[in-house]
């Protein structure tokens, strides 16, 4: 909320400049413009960083439908010549760049760093493409209010769009190549233990056929429990006659 609020005091601050006082210049008046909107919209996305996925999920899904309203709503009203037509546009781009890509870089970080290695390799990335689109978006939106530094940050989106892409793209192929490895390893590891369980499962045959060969061979030559009897009992009649 202390984000939210001090967004909005820097957005009226610079906007004032920009529209009336103009003592600032240019350039810094632009950014501190750019970052008085960023902060206003981002605070509340961040409220909702501690939420459950699928709450935050819901939450995403909600802004990015209520963003493209606002964008056809205005784009309607400039079609019909209506006044502040661009005020929903502007309001709507807003939305769906920090709070809605907020909420998304954190849904995504989320699904992707238990794909990886490295946490820290999955926030880049996201953070990459959460940038890219959001200058782009941006840029668009300056060019359509004919604001200056548009061109600049269209040309940086589109850079760091790029970036991040071809960033996603080698990660990914490693992470390929890791997994196959680690597969052929362990299918290398679970031949070998069927190799050496076999190994067991002969030499258990082996001992069990020699226990009972050795036993066959002891029935043969000792004499039975009957036959032991029997002499007992003629050895204890001759011993009375």
């Amino acid at each position: 909320m202390i984000m939210s609020l001090s967004g909005i005091v820097l957005f009226a601050a610079s906007a004032y400049d920009l529209f009336g006082a103009k003592q600032l210049l240019l350039p810094l008046t632009v950014t501190m413009l750019i970052i008085g909107v960023i902060a206003a919209f981002m605070g509340p996305a961040l409220i909702a960083f501690p939420f459950r996925e699928e709450r935050r999920k819901r939450a995403a899904k909600n802004s990015l439908v209520l963003s493209v309203f606002f964008i056809l709503f205005g784009w309607g009203c400039v079609f019909l010549h209506l006044p502040g037509a661009r005020v929903e546009i502007i309001f709507g781009v807003l939305i769906l760049c920090f709070f809605y890509g907020t909420l998304t870089f954190k849904n995504k970080f989320e699904k992707w760093r238990k794909y990886t290695r490295s946490s820290r390799d999955a926030f880049f990335l996201c953070l990459f493409d959460f940038l890219g689109i959001g200058c782009l978006l941006l840029g668009l939106l300056f060019r359509i209010q004919n604001w200056p530094l548009s061109q600049l940050m269209t040309v940086i989106g589109l850079v760091v769009m790029a970036i991040g892409t071809f960033s996603w793209n080698q990660k990914f192929k490693k992470e390929v190549v890791f997994r196959k490895e680690t597969e052929d390893k362990l299918k290398e590891s679970l031949e070998e233990i069927e190799t050496q369980h076999r190994h067991l499962e002969e030499k258990q045959k082996e001992i069990i056929d020699s226990i009972t060969y050795a036993r066959r061979i002891q029935k043969s030559l000792l004499p039975t429990e009957s036959y032991i009897r029997k002499t007992m009992q003629r050895l204890n009649k001759n011993m009375k006659n």
